[in-house]
């Protein structure tokens, strides 16, 4: 956790997430899958019932490292979120997938960046050796922010994803880690 400075000079702290947070963070994830290739989510499965979601994050940060949720919070305003959730086989317990969004007015201001380097080091504490993510590979601004934080393209489903558009190559990006 602990208290960082924007590229605005703003502060903003990263925390884990709470349960009262699920209004805020379904709000990222519902503007994010309005934007086509920014999410694999559609609208229609960010909608939900709301107590749900404060059910299912109420199960988060408490598994014993099986899924951490961060939010970067600035003047009240939950700005974005992060989460690692370890491979769910014992074969593969050494590894989590990772995702993360902004939301439009806090973007380009490197608290996205501090969030990745937050899960890295959160991943690195609770002894996984390899984080794993998938991007749509026109989403080139995420992959910039992939490519600076060390993770590299280990893979490539063509046609993967269904936009408006036609259809998208999904990425598999993996960074490992000491």
């Amino acid at each position: 956790m602990g208290l960082h400075v924007d590229g605005r000079g703003a502060s903003f702290i990263i925390r884990e997430s709470q349960p009262d947070d699920a209004p805020a963070l379904g709000a990222i994830l519902s503007q994010l899958a309005q934007i086509d290739g920014f999410i694999l989510l559609s609208p229609e499965e960010v909608a939900g019932d709301p107590v749900a979601r404060a059910g299912d994050l109420a199960r988060a940060n408490i598994g014993g490292g099986r899924w951490m949720l961060y939010v970067a919070e600035q003047d009240g305003v939950v700005a974005g979120m992060v989460d690692l959730r370890a491979v769910a086989f014992r074969r593969c317990a050494h590894v989590c997938e990772l995702g993360i969004g902004v939301i439009a007015g806090f973007r380009d201001r490197g608290i996205g960046s501090s969030l990745m380097e937050h899960a890295i080091q959160s991943a690195i504490a609770h002894g996984f050796t390899k984080i794993r993510l998938m991007v749509i590979a026109s989403n080139t601004r995420a992959i910039a922010v992939y490519f600076r934080a060390g993770f590299v393209e280990t893979g490539r489903f063509v046609d993967e994803v269904r936009l408006g558009r036609g259809f998208e190559d999904l990425l598999v990006m993996e960074r490992s880690l000491p």
